[in-house]
């Protein structure tokens, strides 16, 4: 395979990491002639694609969090009760806890839990309304609680930006209104299109498992991305993890591989990032052998590229030379967020801090390599047929 990295030496340490991690990832099938076997993600009759929950809650279904019923469906637009919500969190920030003894409830131990790490005040929910349908301000409250006591996020300082677009703010009570307030400049809650947020309308299964998401991974959450140089840049100089993520998940959300009236394409969009950094992305397709066709290597760095796209801004490029997808063997995708002027001197001052990479072929994940502080593997999931929309 042709290195697209291989133009620049700086980054000779980043295209080894990336080809190891790829092997790890997929194994050496993804060399070979023979089709990948990707691990078919759960879909349910009742959420189809176009969905507005779907990646939400395909994601939790993928990892085990959620489940559907025994029909097959999700049931999106049911209610979820309290119990069944705080079991989610808690579930999701602290750990399934030991099942109680026989003739209490079954969710005892975790409202116990969910009470001992400040997620719900004691005694907040009687025991007798905990099978009851949970209501939004609710679980407002249970959200930015857990941001706060578990996550240990800062709580937003300012939050009357959103507050004063929130149409019926002054109707939701007063013991509620700081927290939805948090959960909204936290990205996690958002409202309905007409601009209100319906405080005490029941919350849905689909509105449950969003929240959970943008709980528990902050690159999903919906706020405006803020930059604060005190707070987002490590001390060498480079940005932090969470707040690059963010940037990266733009890039993704607007990343499309499609066919059109027979030819094939990619779009998406190169998202600015603050002075002092730099959004990269690139793009590696790979065609079968029996084509003659070479790797065809897209890229948004600023070092001349084969095929060069946007440093900033929207692109769209068709893959010429083929007729069919088959002849398409795997299509390579790395964004990274680099920092110009950082200090790091390990892996020979390789400048990136967070970089994702996946490929048409792979299991709906993300390789994601973080080197604020050291080199690690981690791996994030993304339904990447959101991505590659041309694939079943």
């Amino acid at each position: 395979m042709k290195n697209m990295f291989a133009t620049k030496p700086f980054k000779a340490v980043l295209a080894f990491l990336s080809v190891c991690l790829l092997l790890l990832a997929v194994s050496t099938s993804a060399w070979a002639e023979e089709d990948r076997i990707t691990k078919k993600i759960q879909k349910y009759p009742d959420v189809p694609a176009s969905h507005w929950a779907a990646t939400f809650i395909t994601r939790l279904t993928y990892e085990g969090a959620i489940n559907g019923y025994p029909d097959g469906t999700f049931g999106p637009g049911n209610n979820i009760t309290r119990a069944e919500f705080v079991t989610l969190v808690v579930g999701a920030l602290l750990g399934k806890p030991e099942a109680p003894p026989a003739g209490q409830h079954w969710a005892a131990n975790i409202m116990k839990a969910a009470e001992n790490n400040n997620l719900l005040d004691t005694g907040e929910f009687a025991l007798d309304t905990w099978n009851t349908p949970i209501v939004r301000q609710e679980m407002a409250k249970i959200m930015a609680r857990a941001t706060q006591f578990v996550q240990k996020e800062a709580p937003a300082a300012n939050t009357s930006v959103y507050t004063s677009k929130i149409t019926d703010f002054a109707t939701i009570p007063e013991g509620y209104r700081s927290y939805v307030a948090q959960a909204y400049a936290k990205g996690i809650v958002t409202g309905y299109p007409e601009g209100n947020f319906g405080g005490d309308r029941q919350a849905t299964r689909a509105e449950a498992a969003t929240m959970l998401v943008r709980l528990i991974d902050p690159c999903f959450r919906l706020c405006e991305i803020t930059f604060d140089p005190a707070t987002d840049v490590a001390a060498d100089g480079r940005m932090k993890t969470v707040k690059a993520e963010q940037y990266l998940m733009k890039n993704l959300q607007s990343l499309r591989f499609y066919e059109e009236n027979g030819k094939f394409y990619f779009e998406g969009y190169v998202t600015e990032v603050p002075e002092g950094f730099v959004n990269e992305l690139f793009i590696s397709v790979v065609f079968q052998r029996d084509t003659g066709l070479p790797v065809a290597n897209y890229s948004s760095d600023p070092y001349p590229a084969e095929k060069e796209l946007p440093m900033i801004g929207p692109f769209k490029e068709e893959i010429k030379g083929i007729d069919s997808l088959i002849q398409i063997r795997y299509i390579e995708v790395t964004m990274m967020i680099d920092a110009i002027r950082h200090t790091n001197t390990t892996f020979d001052r390789v400048s990136y801090e967070v970089c994702w990479i996946f490929d048409s072929g792979s299991d709906n994940r993300i390789d994601a390599v973080n080197q604020i502080n050291a080199s690690k593997e981690t791996h994030k999931f993304y339904d990447l047929s959101k991505v590659f929309t041309w694939r079943d």
